[in-house]
């Protein structure tokens, strides 16, 4: 059975805490309800739904959770609404990390990135659409080193494309239905989806500091 590496775990550990502190906030704080925001969106009409998804763009620049965003987007918008521009956005800010990385060069960038960028260099320069479509499903690599290593390696923009759009609907799915139905619960809505993925990121952590514990009891003897 895989083992889940301590840098999923604190991904999951963190996605639920920022769904958690979300909801708490909800719940406490005099903000607009999602009914309110989703007015505001309908009314802004397209524009509305091009800003979350250029927003969405631009933070996957970033070392920000697209799990969130995509989240984000479901209970805004709901399930295809949430799901278009949830891929829309990621899409955008793939192509635009892929512009940068041809525009930067691949010393500039692997000098500012370090060795996970260069793991995942290699394996595009190799492999072309499999290892862009590997890189989107490995929890390993973050979204967006991979976005910047397309535009530092070989791999032509069509290609790239195509496996970012496959290897980036599965997650997106997942998220946006889950904040979909959050969004339709509301606040309590929130509580409910987060504290299940915040128990298993803890969980998952506690039970590895264990074995870690474990490991260094049984091998002190030894020294």
């Amino acid at each position: 059975m895989a083992r889940i590496s301590r840098g999923q775990a604190v991904r999951v550990a963190v996605l639920g805490a920022i769904l958690l502190a979300g909801a708490v906030l909800a719940l406490t704080t005099d903000l607009p309800s999602v009914d309110q925001v989703r007015g505001w969106l309908d009314g802004a009409g397209v524009l509305g739904w091009a800003a979350l998804a250029g927003g969405t763009a631009l933070a996957v620049l970033a070392p920000v959770p697209r799990s969130a965003l995509a989240l984000l987007t479901g209970v805004l918008l709901g399930f295809w609404a949430g799901l278009l521009v949830a891929v829309v956005g990621a899409l955008l800010g793939a192509l635009l990390g892929f512009g940068l990385g041809r525009a930067l060069g691949r010393d500039a960038l692997l000098r500012l990135a370090g060795p996970r960028l260069r793991k995942a260099d290699q394996l595009a320069m190799d492999r072309g659409f499999l290892a862009v479509l590997a890189a989107r499903l490995t929890p390993v690599l973050p979204y967006f080193l991979v976005n910047y290593a397309g535009g530092l390696s070989g791999v032509r923009l069509p290609v790239y494309l195509a496996a970012t759009l496959v290897g980036l609907l599965p997650g997106a799915v997942f998220n946006v239905a889950v904040g979909s139905v959050a969004g339709d619960l509301g606040a309590w809505g929130l509580v409910v989806t987060s504290g299940p993925v915040l128990a298993i990121g803890v969980v998952v952590l506690a039970v590895r500091r264990r074995r870690r514990r474990q490991h260094s009891a049984t091998v002190s003897p030894q020294d």
